[in-house]
């Protein structure tokens, strides 16, 4: 998912592109890396994780070989949404198996889940600043192709075999106070994903601008520091009020978000930071919430919702901050976007009071 923000500004100038169009792109990728969640988290209860975990890596290292060997602008966009598609998988299937495997230390296991998460989001600029100081963008994609082809036979010994639940029906969705509280949720997730577009899609682009050929480097030292903020909400998240704790995250970032484009150089990279910290945060928050607000039998499948929300329906910001770099500046769109999270505010303590009467 860090590949294609990582090489935005390469990608105007191989395809002859404009930024709005490679938003346009990108934005139609992030739309399929969440929809393909929706029909696999409805295949969990049927075939299990490893099965399912094991098809996406399979089509990641296909899909990645393609986008590699791309060399027109149709070519480039149909193997990468191909390639968000099968990536779309994992999200949904491994949430949920932690959820499975782990009750009262959810919210540690899914912080020790999303550190790796911050790994592999900060390794997506390194791999992209390594392939273009020494080959070209294509080999970012081949590099991704080879780990993925590496991590397969790990699924395969290490992925448990879960027992088979009962297949989700329309009965299950008909429970109209589960559905209110559902609702103020999947919007709230449809929030953090605007959020999360816009922070690692225009983020490398913003310090393209001010570093220049080194900014991936730079990047994916930033991008790693969110493992912190995993850590810390896991840690927080089993102690304190989950929803509590993430009306303070959106607070926190409002002020960040908008003081992007007022700092120089040297702020930017300390502001940046903090971002990455606070951002990477909400994934533990939200991915515990989920746990407290549904059953087990459909809880792969609210997992894939408010992954097709977060990274997917979301990808329309890659679109707008597009627009907003051509016609502005790059900058510009942080604070901007910085009006969703006193919205987000507002949903958490919506959803604070459906969850209390409904106690």
């Amino acid at each position: 998912m860090m590949l294609i923000p990582s090489i935005y500004i390469n990608l105007i100038e191989y395809f002859s592109l404009i930024a709005s169009e490679v938003g346009l792109i990108f934005g139609v990728v992030s739309f399929c890396f969440g929809v393909g969640s929706l029909p696999m988290s409805f295949l969990y209860n049927k075939y299990g994780p490893k099965k399912l975990i094991v098809f996406s890596q399979l089509g990641i290292f296909i899909s990645a070989l393609l986008v590699s060997i791309s060399n027109n602008v149709l070519m480039f966009s149909f193997s990468s949404i191909i390639l968000g598609l099968f990536a779309s998988i994992h999200h949904p299937v491994s949430l949920t198996l932690i959820s499975e495997t782990f009750d009262k230390d959810i919210a540690k296991a899914n912080a020790f889940h999303g550190v790796f998460g911050s790994i592999g989001v900060s390794l997506g600029p390194l791999i992209s600043f390594f392939a273009l100081q020494h080959f070209s963008w294509h080999y970012a994609f081949i590099f991704t192709a080879i780990l993925n082809i590496f991590l397969l036979p790990l699924s395969l010994k290490f992925i448990p075999n879960t027992e088979k639940m009962d297949i989700i029906s329309s009965n299950d969705f008909y429970d109209k106070r589960q559905n209110s509280i559902l609702t103020i949720f999947f919007i709230i997730s449809f929030v953090v994903g605007l959020s999360f577009t816009i922070f690692n899609t225009f983020i490398p682009s913003v310090f393209n601008i001010d570093f220049g050929s080194n900014s991936n480097s730079i990047v994916s030292a930033i991008m790693l520091t969110g493992f912190l903020g995993q850590i810390l909400s896991g840690y927080l998240g089993d102690k304190f009020d989950r929803i509590k704790l993430l009306s303070i995250v959106f607070l926190l970032l409002i002020p960040l978000y908008i003081s992007i484009i007022f700092v120089g150089k040297t702020l930017i990279i300390f502001v940046s930071v903090l971002l990455a910290i606070i951002m990477y945060s909400i994934q533990p928050l939200i991915n515990s919430i989920i746990k407290d607000i549904t059953p087990l039998k459909i809880r792969s499948v609210v997992f894939g919702l408010n992954f097709f929300l977060m990274f997917g329906l979301s990808g329309l910001a890659a679109y707008l901050g597009g627009l907003i770099a051509d016609n502005y500046s790059f900058k510009l769109i942080f604070p901007i976007f910085s009006l969703l999270f006193p919205i987000g505010i507002f949903l958490l303590y919506l959803l604070k009071m459906k969850k209390r009467v409904n106690a």
